[in-house]
């Protein structure tokens, strides 16, 4: 019965919380799943046999990262990661790519309007334009992947001149 499929669920989520506890340290899958991508992008001119391995690496990289992400979801990295090993597999998966791209693109402008207002608070220290230069970056490159980066904003111009 009901009873049953409710104690099921139960003890799979034990067995996996068993089993993300024996996993390797979290830094640790996230390098081998960047190493993963890599090697699928490696063999991305290869000729038609390298296809089922460019698969077992993107497959490989989403089942790491996907254990990354059920530890921790505010890890922008690994939803971005997780969009590029969905783009990897043969043939790519550009919904679920777009699905994470847009999460990691979401969670990237929070923490440049997080920077941002700390900014507005104390402005003798250059360390927030550092990490807000490089979210910037992330920025456009999340939006290049989405296909929705536009090369001349001229909103942000704006908001630096009434600043001043």
């Amino acid at each position: 019965g009901k009873g049953d499929v409710e104690l099921e669920s139960k003890s799979r989520e034990l067995t996996e919380v068993e089993a993300a506890s024996s996993l390797p340290e979290y830094n640790f899958r996230c390098q081998t799943a960047k190493i993963m991508l890599e090697c699928a992008s490696l063999l991305e001119n290869g000729d038609s046999s390298t296809k089922d391995t460019i698969n077992q690496c993107a497959e490989s990289a989403i089942q790491v990262l996907g254990s990354l992400l059920a530890e921790n979801d505010e890890v922008i990295e690994v939803w971005y990661l997780l969009g590029c090993a969905f783009m990897a597999c043969t043939p790519p998966n550009p919904e679920s790519a777009h699905y994470y791209w847009e999460n990691s693109l979401t969670m990237l402008t929070k923490a440049k309007e997080n920077l941002e207002e700390i900014g507005d608070d104390d402005d003798d220290d250059g360390c927030n334009e550092n990490e807000l230069e490089v979210i910037e970056c992330q920025i456009i490159d999340v939006q290049k992947k989405l296909g929705i980066y536009e090369e001349d904003d001229e909103d942000g111009e704006d908001e630096d001149m009434e600043d001043s």
